[in-house]
């Protein structure tokens, strides 16, 4: 039969919770089971999300995981796995149901048959779903240790030593929530409010006040002191943005300042830009940008700069 049917179900009376679904045939080769359909709930548009997650790649080589610690990490991973040794994978979604709705149907059947039944012992199909199998409960627990083992245990000394542009690790670690952005360590401040996951607004307020720190630095600077300094933040802020899957915030900001350069003078910061490869974020760099490879390769700062 490849037919199915379209649906709206609301669950009981007077719930609010109402969904769309699909009902799909299923019909039965045994004489004694009755015919049923199978019920999907179907998602609305809003109900996609796209989660983009930056990469390793971008982290400075200090925050980079040696051999042994990613061997370590790729045993954990293997070690979850359900199948015992040579054996098929157990718990298969395609043949494990959900053992709560299982038992409680179940019983709901035998009700309709035998009112006065009590509640059955837990069926020995149910409980195998149910309870951790002896030959698997202690894999995850030897790599787990060893996970543990390879974690980089790195003092301050190590740190600055490896590389001497990181953060100082105990005064950026998560323990110290940062708010703003300070003129003491402006990168490593907006860095480390962009990689704040208690709220989702300070993305958005990373980007703003970095924004409004190389414009006030710009604005401000005397005889072009702080250029280079606004160049170092524009850098962070670019890197930020195409992690953080925040493009046009970037770009924005970058046109805005293109475009204040001819009331102001900016001609040599826009030539630091350019000889820093600095400009826009192209679709390339990030999905959700507007910008093409080429529209960002030939942003205009070369010859504007030149004729302020």
């Amino acid at each position: 039969m490849n037919k199915c049917a379209i649906l709206r179900c609301v669950w009981r009376q007077g719930q609010g919770n109402v969904v769309i679904g699909v009902l799909t045939p299923n019909i039965s080769s045994v004489d004694n089971i009755p015919d049923s359909f199978y019920f999907n709930v179907l998602p609305f548009a809003e109900d996609v999300r796209e989660f983009q997650f930056p990469s390793f790649d971008n982290l400075p080589s200090s925050y980079q995981p040696s051999e042994e610690q990613q061997e370590a990490a790729d045993n954990f991973v293997r070690m979850l796995d359900l199948a015992p040794s040579g054996r098929q994978e157990i718990l298969q979604p395609d043949f494990t149901p959900n053992p709560v709705l299982e038992r409680f149907y179940r019983f709901l059947e035998l009700r309709s048959k035998q009112p006065d039944a009590d509640v059955p012992p837990l069926d020995m199909s149910l409980k195998m779903m149910t309870e951790q199998r002896p030959d698997l409960k202690e894999n995850p627990k030897k790599s787990s240790r060893r996970a543990w083992r390879e974690k980089p245990l790195l003092s301050n000394e190590e740190v600055g030593a490896k590389d001497p542009t990181a953060s100082n690790l105990l005064e950026y670690s998560s323990d110290k929530k940062v708010e703003k952005i300070g003129n003491q360590n402006p990168i490593q401040d907006f860095e480390a409010m962009m990689a704040r996951r208690d709220s989702s607004k300070w993305v958005r307020k990373a980007i703003e006040e970095m924004q409004n720190y190389i414009a006030n630095m710009l604005e401000n600077s005397h005889e072009q002191d702080a250029f280079q300094k606004a160049v170092e933040c524009l850098k962070a802020l670019r890197k930020g943005c195409i992690i953080e899957q925040e493009p046009r915030e970037f770009n924005r900001f970058l046109i805005e300042l293109k475009d204040k350069r001819k009331l102001t003078n900016l001609a040599n910061f826009f030539d630091l830009l350019l000889s820093n490869k600095i400009t826009l974020i192209s679709k390339e760099e990030a999905a959700d940008s507007d910008v093409t490879e080429e529209e960002a390769k030939n942003f205009p700062v070369k010859a504007e700069s030149a004729s302020q």
